[in-house]
């Protein structure tokens, strides 16, 4: 498979996070995923957009930045927002199974092979990698 990488950006609102997720579909088809592969990384990102948006963004009208193609054998998505961004490694481990929150990271790190969360300076960055030929 060809590297490559796409970049974009989206105003941080609930309605854009659909068309963030369906344009990283598209790349990820393009990398070759489908079927189960292809909706778990939809699924992952959705989470991790909508993330984004609701908890890493100052502003409503914040831009949240999503970039994502194939590298060195994987794809990845990276979501950044402009947020104060939170210490990844103190995350709640006994979230309530029936609360409507709280599970999104969980559920991204179920779905990709790897998700490495950190502050980058000026927000939090969330990379989201799934090995291709599995």
């Amino acid at each position: 498979m060809n590297e490559f990488q796409e970049k974009f950006e989206i105003i941080a609102h609930p309605s854009n996070a659909g068309p963030a997720r369906d344009r990283v579909r598209g790349l990820a088809e393009r990398a070759g995923f489908s079927g189960m592969d292809l909706a778990d990384i939809e699924i992952a990102v959705g989470e991790a957009v909508t993330n984004a948006i609701l908890y890493g963004s100052p502003a409503v009208d914040s831009a949240v930045t999503v970039m994502g193609g194939v590298d060195s054998g994987a794809f990845f998505v990276e979501i950044r927002d402009r947020g104060n961004g939170f210490d990844p490694h103190h995350l709640r481990q006994d979230a309530d199974q029936d609360a409507l929150g709280g599970r999104g990271i969980r559920l991204m790190r179920a779905l990709m092979d790897q998700v490495d969360l950190h502050h980058g300076g000026d927000g939090m960055v969330a990379r989201l990698t799934k090995r291709l030929g599995r």
